[in-house]
């Protein structure tokens, strides 16, 4: 059976005067064990190490036993929150225990972290890190999942989560939390679906910390430590449990695309297999497993997220004659200056609107991105919302395809 397992770590004082107290980390640190322990299913695996407790010593012993404490089929999630260093030279970064002294060897070195990690047979490891130049820990490549909940937890994996690259973060307000686990935290309070993988969560922190503090936070995984690009699934108010292939999921219009969507997917090319189908039932339509030895009733495809989202460039090349919004209209981006190359990023968030939660949308210069003009004198924003974070990416291809953006051949 699968367990899911949280070791917290956070220190607010030091005992050496060179690093300042702070404000939020062991606050920021109780709210996220209170959340992930109530209505995620997590249990702490040891006694939290909260200021004192979190000495090198019991930092680095605490790491060694996640080894002997945790199973091959687990999840764990490891979090810090204190100081963070960097090597001037090396550039290598450090995680800053609560009784370190002025010698560099006071401090535990990321390579330190990943070789604990490497010892672990847990089948899904996330560190949470919320310290400065905590991103140093993160591998330079970039790995892609293309599959739904249940495929992401079949493989293991190995994700870091950190409030900023090699730069100095931000500790917040005294009493408020630190930008970072503000955003973390509220993520996982407000969230109202069952069913979320670690991306998910990685991409909604990253983008609401970046919009409100000068950091950016990062997501990748850890090269070396055994990562198979699989991702740990949280699963609200239950622990994970393997589901049955040909159980009806009543939930699954969450994620999956609606009827009409998903047959205008079809429609223009994008034909590959998809693990779940529409099955009609009388006048109504039924989400099942596809059942490969009766197919009567099948309809079409009916993609999941990660299943389209992946013919989605994450860079989008804008010309010219490219339009961007503004409060009062539309502007057209004319030539960038000599020796700048300009491109939209394209982005997936929740919105505030209860029928239609996600929005998909382009941006250039933090602006939406409007690509051209019908023949009725109006712009097509490539800004898309959709029942589901799904339909947003199928409607945003749609848009896509549309505009010559990108092409769909062979089901590709």
């Amino acid at each position: 059976m699968q367990k899911n397992y949280f070791l917290n770590i956070a220190i607010d004082n030091y005992e050496n005067p060179t690093f300042p107290p702070l404000n939020n980390a062991v606050n920021d640190a109780k709210k996220l064990e209170e959340i992930l322990t109530k209505e995620y299913g997590f249990e702490l695996i040891m006694e939290s190490l909260i200021n004192e407790q979190a000495t090198r010593k019991t930092i680095i012993e605490s790491l060694n036993q996640l080894s002997v404490l945790t199973d091959k089929n687990d999840n764990l999630i490891i979090h810090f929150a204190g100081h963070g260093s960097l090597h001037p030279k090396t550039e290598k970064g450090f995680w800053i225990p609560q009784n370190a002294g002025n010698s560099i060897s006071d401090y535990i070195p990321n390579s330190t972290i990943i070789d604990t990690i490497l010892g672990i047979d847990a089948k899904h490891i996330f560190l949470i890190i919320d310290s400065c130049f905590s991103g140093t820990l993160l591998s330079q490549t970039r790995s892609s999942v293309e599959f739904h909940y249940t495929k992401l937890n079949e493989n293991k994996s190995r994700w870091v989560l950190a409030s900023g690259r090699d730069e100095k973060v931000s500790d917040g307000k005294p009493g408020s939390g630190s930008p970072f686990s503000i955003i973390l935290n509220e993520f996982l309070k407000q969230n109202s679906e069952n069913t979320f993988s670690v991306a998910e969560l990685a991409t909604a922190v990253a983008k609401g910390t970046g919009a409100t503090a000068k950091q950016q936070p990062v997501f990748a995984h850890i090269e070396g430590v055994g990562h198979k690009d699989g991702q740990m699934v949280f699963n609200l108010g239950k622990t994970v449990e393997k589901e049955s292939n040909n159980e009806l999921k009543p939930n699954l219009s969450s994620i999956v695309l609606p009827i009409e969507s998903a047959l205008k997917i079809y429609n223009i090319g994008l034909t590959d297999e998809s693990i779940f189908g529409y099955y009609q039932k009388g006048d109504s339509y039924e989400i099942r497993m596809v059942d490969t030895k009766n197919q009567k009733d099948f309809l079409c495809n009916a993609y999941t997220f990660e299943e389209i989202v992946k013919y989605i460039p994450e860079h989008i090349e804008v010309d010219e004659n490219t339009f961007i919004a503004h409060s009062t209209g539309y502007d057209k981006l004319g030539k960038p200056e000599q020796g700048t190359y300009d491109f939209a990023n394209v982005t997936f968030q929740r919105t505030e609107v209860i029928n239609e939660p996600y929005m998909s949308i382009c941006k250039c210069r933090g602006r939406m991105v409007a690509f051209s003009k019908t023949s009725d004198g109006y712009y097509n924003n490539l800004i898309r919302w959709g029942i589901n974070q799904a339909e947003s990416a199928a409607l945003m291809i749609l848009a896509l395809v549309e505009e010559n953006k990108i092409e769909i051949k062979n089901g590709r």
